[in-house]
């Protein structure tokens, strides 16, 4: 093992650790004030961060925020059916499209789909994870 491949790990690493980390509040994105968007926004709770994620996984430092990202994003967005307080506000906003949200049914399938498909992206990705993965030894 030489000093390129151990700094090789550690830098997917260090990427895949700040992707979970983004991953798991990305969503709430949509609570900072100057954005003119509503929370719970079908922007930020869909799988839409994805796209660009799976357009750029030839860059090695986007593939492993990538692969750290996308699971932590569908875990939110996961638990984001089943809110503490369910009084209306977890229902997805499709603002700037209008003013209403989708009802309670619809947000948890939104939700739900969109969990699933960053999911599969994130499988999708993880197929080619050996090719990728320094020799350790």
């Amino acid at each position: 093992m030489n000093i390129a491949t151990i700094l090789q790990a550690g830098a997917a690493g260090v990427m895949f650790g700040i992707g979970g980390a983004l991953g798991l509040t990305f969503a709430d994105i949509d609570l900072a004030p100057p954005l003119p968007i509503r929370h719970r926004s079908a922007w930020t709770h869909g799988m839409w961060i994805a796209i660009p994620l799976l357009l750029l996984r030839g860059n090695v430092p986007v593939y492993w925020f990538a692969i750290g990202f996308l699971p932590a994003h569908a875990w939110h967005l996961l638990h984001d059916m089943f809110p503490e307080h369910w009084q209306g506000g977890a229902r997805i906003s499709l603002y700037p499209l209008g003013w209403w949200r989708l009802g309670g049914a619809l947000s948890v399938l939104w939700l739900l789909l969109n969990a699933a498909g960053s999911m599969l992206a994130w499988l999708w990705l993880s197929i080619s994870i050996y090719e990728r993965c320094p020799k350790l030894w």
